[in-house]
């Protein structure tokens, strides 16, 4: 994934703003959800909402923390045909290389 439009703004009070609206325009299943699962079987192939906890400048890279909220689909568990579906959470790094633009998402916690 390729950051570099969002770059241009990296200081600025619009980062935020803008990095988060990229990050919901991306395709579906770009970032690590399933990896976050506490207590489903599958998650959601979008987050729900994204929130910036911390931005760090290193020297090659820009290191990104985030809030993650998304939608956990537990099977077996509801007394209809439907899954139940439950509100999950996790914490994401996201490194992007200062000369190339290319980020890359991890779970944190």
């Amino acid at each position: 994934m390729n950051f570099s439009s969002v770059l241009n703004s990296w200081g600025k009070d619009l980062f935020s703003s803008e990095l988060v609206s990229y990050i919901m325009r991306l395709p579906n299943n770009s970032l690590p959800l399933q990896k976050g699962i506490s207590q489903g079987d599958v998650a959601s192939e979008q987050p729900d909402k994204v929130a910036l906890l911390a931005c760090d400048e290193k020297e090659a890279e820009f290191v990104i923390k985030l809030a993650v909220f998304f939608t956990e689909i537990v099977s077996g568990c509801s007394c209809g045909d439907e899954p139940e579906s439950l509100t999950g959470y996790c914490e994401m790094q996201l490194t992007i290389n200062k000369q190339s633009g290319l980020g890359h998402f991890q779970v944190i916690g």
